[in-house]
């Protein structure tokens, strides 16, 4: 019996010993994600310190295009790429007139075009900033832009009006799914440039927003 009283005596005493557990504090879970969310396929809404900003992703990357376009155009020709195949098409009387009177502001372009037979020109380079756009396609809208002037506006009108139809042809398009990468980067992208609170056309492209609105 003594040696019973013993171990029941060395067990309380060794209970009493131990180190106490400390209570678990809860985790604390720190949102990670994204802050901004694509709408419609067509818009950006971000969060901000201050509350939250509506983009118009299209406005907002043809504002941005053009001001990249505008900057390069201005210290010489754009760069181009020589295409593998050159595409060739046929032109009016008209549009090779106007592919004459033009060279220069096409060249400006990163546009070559060369005579490919009786009334018919081939593409031999493109620029390489409209990697994603169709060469026939934009060579048509340009002769569609220069024939369609009924006075001759100056080079440098000429120019930006030009610039202005590439980058909304070069831009992202409303409708178009964006990958989280892809909005991130355009919203970095944002940061780079001053003057894009519209593009071109007008469109606003930004829509700030306050917490207590």
């Amino acid at each position: 019996h003594l040696s019973i009283r013993r171990q029941r005596q060395m067990c309380i005493r060794d209970s009493s010993e131990r180190t106490p557990i400390p209570a678990m504090e809860p985790p604390e879970f720190v949102f990670e994600g994204p802050r901004y969310l694509q709408i419609h396929d067509s818009y950006i809404v971000a969060q901000t310190d201050e509350g939250f900003v509506i983009i118009d992703q299209h406005a907002l990357h043809e504002a941005m295009l053009v001001e990249t376009l505008r900057q390069r155009a201005r210290s010489g020709p754009l760069e181009s790429q020589r295409l593998l195949l050159p595409e060739t098409f046929e032109v009016t009387e008209a549009q090779a007139d106007a592919i004459e009177n033009h060279t220069d502001l096409i060249t400006r372009l990163g546009v070559e075009l060369a005579p490919f037979g009786p009334r018919t020109y081939a593409i031999q380079a493109f620029p390489t900033l409209l990697a994603k756009v169709a060469p026939l396609e934009f060579i048509q809208d340009l002769l569609d832009l220069l024939t369609s002037r009924k006075a001759a506006p100056s080079p440098e009108e000429m120019l930006d009006e030009v610039l202005n139809m590439t980058a909304c042809k070069a831009a992202i398009k409303a409708g178009q799914k964006l990958t989280d990468s892809e909005i991130a980067q355009l919203l970095a992208d944002r940061q780079r440039y001053e003057s894009i609170s519209r593009c071109p056309h007008g469109r606003p492209t930004t829509l700030t927003f306050s917490i207590g609105e």
